[in-house]
């Protein structure tokens, strides 16, 4: 289950005096020598891991690591291999307690070695998420010179130990606390207005793929509501167009959804959206992007009606040559176009009230009344901000030294407003926001305690966090973002920490719609849905791949997560299941009937459609996404669970062909929770296939490359859980026959059986897929690492496995429900100690 230990542990080599420290050493050293050097010894290293070097000091946390793995190799039979002699059940129990009773001896000493305070810096997009909830302000922190991307490890861009601070960070920090405060307290506030284009009847504006129409020029960046009249006609093959506001200036669409509409009858879409200063268009984004109006030369850029669009120059045509032509591209006609904003809702501004001091001075003596009277408004104000945006209570010397910034600007003749947002932007700039810390110094703990002589009681309390620090882990858990007023005031009462009071919070905050956040990005990150598009796909091998289909691969594999969720279902559904959540676009890639899924919820026609962008912030948590449905699937569909998405599969190919290894590498690590050791170096390269030379799989190369004395034992665990895939293609795609560039004869027949390595075999991806759900406690244990990783933002350890053991057997009962795994997760000591 420790799926770092491999990547990252140093082999420790000790004199022999240290090795054979402990009396009972020499109890387990026959079955050392007899059952393991042979393979892991001075001569040999399968697997590139030496035993007779291996240190026995457990009090060092990789060093016990290391020993788990031993540990969980010898209980999962995986070692000594079935082609090896086999110890009795006597003698590996004998050495499997003696393992498990070593690391248990050292548990207290490697605890110990922790620090007193440890320190989590947010991820942009939770600072984005924490200046939303806090200001009102939306802050798009992927911006270009925003904020700098975060590192990753294993997917989780949260990890405490990646998310390091320098001096570019902390310049950062400083514009965009400047930024959202002037946003959130402007000299003088923008006003709303609408704003509306047309055509001009009876002409409509065409919008092929890739043209571009409309002008929404934003002078002051906010929520924009745009609504927009129009017909939608699909291609020939059943593809929709797909209506975007599109970003001139960063060349993306900000928000969009897929439409359908006759050209007799129109239907109105709304968008809302936080949309930055700058210019947008209305885009068709549908595959098939053609160069706006140079390609097909002289066709209109509006029309009175469909019969106005003739044959085009240079070859192209428009519609098919039927008796009742239908469009080749999907299309566009659009009446008119309106837009509204910057909007303010009433729950953004009610967030920002106490926040700021109402009165206004400026040029007044220090010791007048205005200015003392102002001061103290102020302080109150700041209190309350500071309080909000750190999380906790702030100290009365704290308070000091930011109104000390207040008194000193209004001192050099600053007026009362530009005074008080340098106290906020100093709040916002420091540590204090930007860092979740949880614990204290052992002074500090002594102080608190009242004991100033016997620590006994703060060592106790350093094990465990307080309310406050809580509080911010439940919320960042999962709404990616600060506490709310509720979840403080029980933190404020040193209540939370108690099992009713904690487990009623809990389900409040499920039932959120900031628990949107936590349905997105914890699946993206457990899965690594960041690699899909890293490796973009060949458009001479894959030309139907574009931009909206690989959005609507994430989306799949997201919506799927939120609606195991929302139903809360079992996370055997991740593994296999009759059903997905898919769009048109995604079911013609999968070779579904679009109409299936497009007609199960398009509107009636004429009625207006509601859409909402990226943020999240406007997200029905009890909805899918615009355009996307819960689909049931038939056998042949060949799709089910989260290892047959698009998106998984892509993300495991490299844009020209599907990567078997690669494909097993992400099944070990994200449903069994545990890393292959890197490849050695030097590996040779799989090679096209010669042309004088019959066709020849991925798979048949990769045999005959794994024959190789130092490649032989990782790929028997490695190549079963990829091979089971090989029915897809790089880009998900299902098929009977895989496409070999080069060589002679036919292109070869799939071959997708493959044997685990103890001994169960499987003949297609769906009897992989029933293996995988046959052995659910193995998986329910490595997606409670996932989950607890994701909560407490750091790398679980062998400490940490008894808890995450006992978390997924208390979940058992329940048929392992994803809200009852929160919940265990959420009440048990693991979540709430340091």
């Amino acid at each position: 289950m420790i799926k770092h230990v491999l990547m990252t542990v140093c082999l420790v080599t000790v004199p022999a005096s240290v090795l054979l420290a402990a009396d009972d050493d020499r109890s387990v050293q026959p079955f050392f020598a007899k059952y393991c050097s042979r393979c892991h010894d001075a001569k040999k290293q399968e697997g590139e891991f030496r035993l007779d070097t291996l240190s026995r000091e457990f009090s060092k946390m990789l060093v016990a690591q290391r020993w788990g793995e031993v540990l969980f190799r010898i209980n999962s039979g995986e070692m000594p291999p079935k082609d090896e002699p086999q110890p009795s059940p006597a003698e590996l129990g004998e050495v499997a307690e003696w393992i498990s009773a070593q690391i248990d001896e050292g548990r207290a000493a490697r605890m110990a070695q922790r620090g007193p305070v440890t320190h989590y810096r947010l991820s942009r997009d939770e600072y984005a998420n924490v200046v939303y909830d806090l200001l009102g302000v939306h802050f798009d922190a992927r911006m270009p010179g925003a904020l700098n991307e975060d590192p990753r490890w294993h997917g989780f861009d949260r990890i405490g130990s990646m998310l390091t601070l320098s001096p570019s960070h902390v310049t950062r920090y400083l514009s965009a606390a400047e930024t959202v405060l002037n946003e959130a307290f402007p000299t003088q506030p923008p006003k709303s207005s609408k704003q509306r284009q047309a055509a001009g009847a009876p002409n409509r504006w065409l919008i092929l793929p890739g043209w571009h129409q409309g002008n929404i020029n934003v002078q002051h960046s906010g929520l924009y509501r745009i609504r927009v009249q129009l017909s939608a006609l699909p291609s020939f093959k059943g593809r929709l167009p797909r209506l975007s506001i599109w970003n001139s200036s960063l060349k993306r669409a900000e928000v969009g959804r897929d439409v359908i509409a006759s050209e007799e009858k129109p239907t109105v879409v709304e968008f809302e959206a936080f949309l930055p200063q700058g210019g947008f268009r209305l885009t068709n984004e549908a595959p098939g992007k053609l160069d706006d109006g140079h390609t097909l030369g002289s066709t209109p850029k509006s029309v009175t009606s469909l019969a106005d669009i003739h044959i085009v120059p240079k070859g192209y045509k428009l519609f098919t040559d039927e008796e009742k032509p239908r469009p080749i591209f999907p299309m566009l006609l659009v009446d008119w176009l309106e837009y509204e904003g910057p909007i303010l809702t009433e729950a953004d501004q009610k967030k920002r009230e106490g926040l700021f001091p109402v009165g206004q001075v400026s040029n007044l003596p220090s010791d007048s009344p205005q200015v003392e009277n102002l001061l103290h408004e102020a302080r109150s104000c700041l209190n309350r901000f500071m309080a909000l945006a750190w999380r906790r209570s702030p100290t009365d010397a704290e308070v000091d030294r930011y109104m000390k910034i207040i008194e000193s600007e209004l001192a050099a003749g600053e007026n009362s407003r530009s005074a008080y947002l340098s106290a906020m932007t100093g709040v916002m700039a420091s540590k204090n926001c930007y860092y979740i810390v949880e614990g204290q110094s052992r002074l500090s703990l002594r102080e608190s305690s009242g004991h100033t002589t016997n620590t006994s009681f703060a060592e106790r309390k350093a094990t465990m966090i307080n309310d406050w620090e809580l509080a911010s882990r439940l919320s960042f858990f999962l709404w990616s973002s600060m506490p709310d007023e509720e979840l403080l005031e029980a933190a404020g009462k040193g209540e939370l920490h108690k099992p009713d009071v904690l487990r009623t919070q809990l389900q409040r905050m499920m039932a959120d719609r900031k628990i949107d956040r936590f349905v997105d990005t914890f699946p993206g990150q457990w899965l690594q849905l960041h690699r899909v598009g890293m490796f973009p796909p060949d458009p001479e091998l894959y030309p139907d791949y574009d931009a909206w289909l690989e959005q609507s691969m994430i989306r799949e594999t997201t919506g799927v997560f939120g609606e195991v969720f929302s139903r809360n279902l079992s996370i055997r559904e991740f593994l296999s299941s009759d059903w997905t959540v898919m769009n048109s676009r995604l079911a013609m890639h999968y070779g579904i009937d679009w109409r299936v899924v497009e007609f199960a919820r398009i509107p009636e026609t004429g009625a207006s459609t509601n859409v909402t962008n990226k943020t999240g912030v406007l997200a029905n948590s009890t909805t899918l996404r615009p355009g996307f449905h819960r689909v049931t699937l038939a056998p042949d569909d060949h799709r089910g669970g989260v290892l047959t998405h698009a998106s998984v599969l892509s993300l495991t190919s490299d844009g020209t062909r599907h990567r078997p290894v690669h494909r097993g590498v992400w099944v070990s690590e994200a449903i069994f929770g545990r890393t292959p050791p890197p490849p050695p170096p030097n590996v040779e390269p799989l090679e096209p296939t010669p042309s004088n030379k019959p066709k020849a799989t991925i798979r048949d190369q990769l045999e005959a490359h794994a024959t190789h004395a130092t490649c032989a034992s990782c790929h028997q665990k490695i190549d079963p859980l990829g091979f089971a895939f090989d029915n897809y293609d790089a880009i998900g795609r299902w098929r009977t026959h895989e496409k070999v560039a080069g060589g002679l004869g036919d292109d070869p027949p799939v071959n997708a059986r493959g044997t685990f390595p103890d001994g169960r075999s499987y003949e297609n991806p769906e009897q992989f897929k029933q293996l995988l759900a046959g052995d659910l406690d193995r998986f329910a244990e490595a997606f409670v690492e996932q989950l607890a990783t994701f909560a407490l933002r750091r790398v679980m350890t062998i400490d940490d496995r008894e808890q995450i053991k006992a978390i997924a057997e208390a979940s058992k009962h329940d048929r392992y429900r994803l809200r009852t795994v929160i919940e265990q997760l959420v009440m048990a000591e693991l979540f709430q100690k340091r």
